[in-house]
């Protein structure tokens, strides 16, 4: 067919206006199909592009052709299975979108720095939080894993898991870690005091439930630091045995009347006093730098 028709049926008679209908018949039974675009076009006119075999439509201000679907697809114009269909702009869909098959949906990607301005359910993958993340009609967010931002656990690795940063007391971004800073705030450290907060620093350190009025360890506040300590107890000594060594002493305290005089019996013989002793107690110094419990040491990581 020849795809040139203007659908304009000229007046004329006899064999000549038979010809021009039938081309014209002709064009719209081959959705003007051709190598080349149709000379003539109006909005909205359908063209079957031969020469890339595309089905394709006139956009609305008839300055452009918008495709369609691949017309060797025996099915649906290969809208669900060309291999690698692209859009641009908004695609709208009414209703529910089915995907099938084995391959998978590429979200748009890109950092925290170029998020677009946002709508209610938009969601993306951020690969400067490396997440997958949704706009909730107020801020953005992971999308949820389960695993609620601020969340502390012990890994063990020394590389800190994807999602995650190290417990390690350092000032990071307030922007950047929008979710982590709303859920802890500036509880473990201001940072800079405007731009950026404080992670709670675990390194080396014991965790304790907060006691929260359990009377266990009362009036901790919370993410308070304690210092370690031994509870109040006493000793007990075990003494194996001791003697006192008594001197001969034959003399009087102090001399003259009323003299205090040791003796050893009524008769009136000078008495002793006591020279030296032993024993056989000893205490020795025993322990380390710190109170500790037997530990192994993991990683402390929180989720942002």
């Amino acid at each position: 067919m020849s795809n040139t028709h203007d659908y304009d049926i000229a007046n004329a008679v006899g064999q000549t206006f038979r010809a021009d209908l039938n081309v014209c018949l002709g064009d719209i039974q081959s959705l003007n199909s051709g190598s080349s675009d149709p000379s003539t076009t109006v909005a909205y006119k359908i063209w079957a592009d031969t020469a890339n075999n595309l089905l394709k439509i006139r956009n609305s201000a008839n300055n452009g052709w918008l495709t369609l679907g691949d017309l060797t697809d025996a099915n649906n114009l290969g809208l669900a299975t060309k291999a690698s269909p692209t859009f641009s702009g908004t695609v709208t869909s009414g209703g529910d979108i089915v995907m099938s098959g084995t391959g998978s949906l590429q979200l748009p990607t890109g950092t925290t720095a170029q998020r677009p301005t946002p709508a209610t359910g938009d969601i993306r993958f951020n690969t400067t939080l490396t997440q997958f993340e949704g706009y909730n009609g107020s801020a953005w967010g992971e999308i949820a894993n389960g695993v609620p931002a601020g969340s502390v656990f012990s890994f063990a690795t020394t590389t800190v898991p994807t999602g995650y940063l190290e417990c390690n007391g350092a000032a990071v971004s307030r922007s950047t870690y929008a979710s982590l800073f709303s859920a802890i705030s500036t509880t473990w450290g201001v940072g800079d005091g405007s731009s950026t907060f404080n992670l709670p620093d675990l390194r080396g350190q014991f965790v304790r439930g907060w006691d929260n009025s359990a009377g266990v360890d009362s009036g901790r506040s919370f993410a308070s630091s304690q210092s370690d300590q031994n509870k109040s107890h006493n000793h007990s000594i075990n003494d194996s045995g001791h003697n006192h060594t008594i001197g001969n002493w034959g003399g009087n305290f102090g001399g003259g009347s009323g003299a205090l005089t040791f003796r050893n019996d009524v008769s009136g013989t000078n008495g002793s006093i006591i020279q030296n002793s032993t024993t056989g107690i000893s205490i020795q110094n025993d322990g380390g730098t710190e109170v500790r419990v037997k530990n192994y040491a993991l990683m402390y990581v929180i989720k942002f």
